[in-house]
Parts: C-alpha cells; structure tokens; sequence
C-alpha cells in the first residue's frame, strides 16, 4: 500500500466549486446578461440564481481560506486566481 500526499487546497477548492457549479463563475468572473423586456417569473428567477452565483462562489472561497489569503486573492485579478492559490 502506496501513501499519497492529501490534495492541495487548490485541487480541494476548485473541486468543491465544481460540484456546487461555481467554478466556470468564480475563474471566468462573467457577468449574466440583462433581462430582456418583459420578463417571464421563470427568466427572472434564473437571472437571479445566475446573479446569485458569483457571490456564493466568493462566500465558497471565503470560507475555504484564512482572512489573510482571501484579502490577497481578492486583491488580484480574477486570471491570476489559481496561481494566487497555488502560492499560498
């Protein structure tokens, strides 16, 4: 029987964003796009939900790191994310 090493914080973060479908959110940092005129309540919830995304990405993160690394991450651009997290 082999030890392997536990996985990084990373590997751990970006699995857990994954599987709560975040990921795609947090590392592209896109914006949904505006309602169209006269809405139906099915397209405003998902307008919504999809607004909702990127905060609880950001809670995900938060709650996945010290205060410290998650003031520095949120310092730097969102394309510099994973090599930010790697560093830590």
């Amino acid at each position: 029987m082999s030890f392997s090493p536990p996985p990084s914080p990373v590997v751990k973060m970006k699995t857990y964003l994954q599987a709560h479908d975040l990921w795609n959110i947090v590392e592209n940092d896109a914006e949904p796009p505006p309602l169209r005129a006269n809405p139906t309540i099915a397209q405003i919830r998902h307008h919504s939900e999809d607004c909702a995304k990127k905060h609880k990405g950001m809670a995900c993160l938060q709650n996945g790191v010290s205060n410290v690394i998650f003031t520095r991450i949120m310092a730097c651009d969102c394309n510099g994310l994973n090599s930010r997290l790697s560093e830590q």
